[in-house]
């Protein structure tokens, strides 16, 4: 008990001593404050009401500036860019550049689209060295049909006495395969025993 008395004496002198630093801090403040009033006051109001005096040119001067580029922007967007003074085109004028188009298109239609070509190269063998070679190239520039045109051809020695047809043709890619040449030769079953497509280039 007289431990816990002597504990309540220490923070009661503590708290004491607190105050009394409260109250001298709250002293020096409002001393320090009366001073800073009295230098405000001190001080002299002329400087800024002379900076105001001295800055209402640069005020007017800057709403003139303001009204000199509202002025010149309504000038600007009073300028038609795009003529919008509507002119009428000169009628003849017109008449003459639709003539020109019209007379371009109708060149552009009738320009003929191109063709793609192809030139092949078949090797037309015979079965035997009996077989009428002469004959057999009767027989296969009897193919005829549209987009097939049959070139120069010559008899080229195989082997054993055995000569084969090498024919050249020009064809229309969209009209004529070498599927279709190769059925129609091979149909000459009794003088042809195969076809070889020697070379194949487009032109």
């Amino acid at each position: 008990m007289p431990a816990a008395m002597d504990k309540l004496t220490t923070l009661d002198a503590e708290v004491k001593s607190l105050r009394q630093e409260v109250q001298k801090l709250s002293k020096e403040f409002v001393s320090a404050l009366g001073k800073i009033e009295a230098k405000l006051n001190s001080l002299s109001l002329a400087p800024a009401s002379g900076t105001c005096q001295s800055s209402a040119p640069a005020h007017k001067a800057a709403g003139d500036a303001v009204k000199k580029e509202t002025a010149e922007k309504k000038d600007d967007e009073d300028i038609d860019l795009f003529g919008s003074d509507e002119e009428e085109e000169d009628p003849e004028a017109v008449k003459r550049r639709e003539e020109r188009l019209a007379a371009y298109e109708a060149k552009k239609a009738k320009k003929p689209a191109l063709i793609a070509k192809s030139m092949i190269i078949l090797d037309v063998k015979p079965w035997d060295d009996e077989t009428d070679v002469k004959e057999m190239e009767t027989k296969v520039r009897s193919i005829q049909t549209d987009g097939l045109i049959w070139g120069t051809s010559k008899f080229v020695e195989v082997a054993y006495g055995i000569k084969k047809l090498q024919i050249t043709c020009v064809v229309e890619d969209d009209k004529v395969g070498t599927d279709y040449l190769e059925e129609q030769i091979t149909g000459f079953e009794d003088l042809v025993q195969s076809v070889d497509i020697v070379a194949f280039n487009k032109i």
